[in-house]
């Protein structure tokens, strides 16, 4: 029968047709149907974000150390330290003309100095052709290597440090002369292996629960979380508190060897801030990039009409208007049995 509101005889206009929900399902709207990322994916993302951050940092400081305590940077550091915070020049010099007596009579034999409290020995001819003040750097760079070799016991004669300053600066350097050898540069070795394989497991956790070219840019910011800290305590350590010229005896020692061992070790600091930095850029770049390809994509372009659901006519919208009659294809044959269904 014919709905109410239209003349007898008359069909209503076929409506749009309905919205195909499964066209929601194309990978064009998949970000338009994907629901929020649950709360523990994004916890657990940066939870093992800090903790890759964490093991990267312990990894560049152990590298650093294994840098310092390296044979020719171990001399850099502990060669002042001898010079000014011990009494070896000192007593090099006050023994001077008895140790070129002796190089004379030893006719070329080797000559112990055990009064600076570990041994070195020279040859005769060297300790005669040398002046006090060269005879005693060439002291303090054999005493260097023995200490790097066998380690130090706190043998050097050091004096007596005068108040709570000198007396801090005292244990910096012995602690310095104390780590500064060939065991503790090797056994720095595991440190780098142990913690560069857990920032790497705990790396790659992390970047499985980033999503798109977040996975980029969260490498990218886990470098540089780790490496800015440590870079910018350095700089400020260096410019502001080891500062050259301090008054004292072993302040301006234990300065000295803290300005070298920073200026060698804040260069992995440095290499992981650019790395981050050049990984960070790459993965913005890119996200923008993606972003940009999916904005030209024109979207809803299956729930367009088609061109004859378009050009049908649309019912009226007040009933005192004369209706359009519909096309006669569109009409049934049989009439009669319609009229009679009327009655």
């Amino acid at each position: 029968m014919t709905p109410p509101g239209f003349p007898v005889g008359m069909y209503p206009p076929m409506g749009p047709a309905p919205l195909d929900m499964m066209s929601l399902e194309e990978p064009e709207f998949e970000s338009l149907t994907r629901g929020e990322t649950s709360h523990w994916r994004v916890d657990l993302k940066w939870i093992f974000g800090v903790i890759t951050s964490f093991f990267i940092l312990l990894a560049l400081i152990s590298a650093g150390l294994y840098q310092v305590t390296g044979p020719g940077a171990a001399k850099q550091v502990m060669v002042p330290i001898i010079e000014n915070a011990t009494q070896v020049k000192q007593l090099v010099k006050g023994n001077y003309q008895e140790l070129r007596s002796k190089a004379r009579k030893s006719r070329g034999a080797s000559i112990y100095i055990p009064d600076i409290g570990i041994t070195i020995t020279l040859k005769g001819d060297v300790i005669a052709s040398l002046s006090a003040d060269d005879l005693a750097d060439r002291v303090i760079a054999e005493a260097e290597k023995q200490i790097y070799a066998q380690g130090y016991k706190e043998s050097l004669p050091m004096k007596a440090a005068l108040g709570a300053g000198e007396e801090r600066a005292k244990a910096v350097c012995v602690t310095i002369l104390s780590e500064m050898n060939r065991k503790t540069h090797n056994d720095l070795l595991w440190p780098i292996i142990i913690f560069g394989v857990l920032a790497l497991a705990f790396g790659i956790l992390f970047i499985v629960f980033c999503r798109g070219w977040g996975k980029v840019a969260g490498a990218g910011i886990a470098f540089i979380m780790s490496a800015l800290p440590a870079s910018l305590m350095l700089r400020i350590g260096h410019q502001f508190v080891w500062k050259a010229g301090a008054a004292g005896t072993y302040r301006p020692a234990a300065n000295q060897a803290l300005r070298t061992i920073s200026s060698l070790v804040i260069a992995y600091f440095d290499i992981a801030l650019a790395f981050g930095a050049l990984v960070l850029l790459v993965g913005v770049i890119g996200a923008v990039i993606a972003r940009k390809s999916r904005e030209r994509v024109p979207p809803f372009t299956e729930l367009k009409q088609p061109a004859s659901l378009l050009a049908a006519p649309m019912p009226p919208e007040t009933g005192g208007q004369e209706q359009t009659p519909v096309d006669a294809q569109s009409m049934p044959q049989d009439t009669g049995s319609f009229f009679l269904d009327q009655e």
